[in-house]
């Protein structure tokens, strides 16, 4: 006698995202940053995407916490800026801000793309400056990425 049987699964949506470090540190700014209005970090941050989904495209945003960094003054969130500086697999990316955009608490695309491993993104990041608002003293901005893939 036979009897026949069968293996079955469910393979879910899976996406997964990766950021490091955590903490992008300027460090303490110098006479030249406040000449430039900017102190600028070229490959601040790495952040990786996974995504299974077939016939959806991945996004990827970020947004501000809140609108204003903790700090001596309200110095805006929009005075921190991201840009895409490399992606390692262009092929399965439709979109990336390769252009310097200020955060806001409004999520923000940072680039977008069809399924795959570990695609990455090398981050560049940049804090604008003053010598007329930025008062001496420690400053912190909380952000988040966000992965979706609807």
């Amino acid at each position: 006698e036979e009897k026949g049987s069968k293996a079955i699964f469910t393979v879910p949506i899976l996406i997964r995202l990766e950021v490091h470090p955590e903490i992008i540190d300027f460090g303490e700014l110098e006479i030249e940053d406040f000449e430039w209005w900017y102190k600028e970090l070229k490959a601040a941050q790495t952040v990786r995407v996974w995504s299974n989904v077939k016939d959806v495209n991945w996004v990827l945003t970020v947004a501000a916490d809140s609108e204003f960094w903790d700090g001596p003054w309200a110095k805006p969130a929009r005075d921190f800026q991201l840009r895409v500086a490399s992606v390692d697999q262009p092929d399965r990316v439709t979109f990336y801000a390769s252009d310097y955009f200020g955060l806001d608490t409004e999520e923000q695309t940072v680039a977008e793309g069809k399924r795959g491993k570990g695609i990455t993104f090398i981050m560049d990041a940049k804090v604008l400056v003053s010598w007329d608002d930025d008062e001496p003293g420690d400053y912190s901005l909380d952000f988040t990425f966000t992965l979706t893939a609807e």
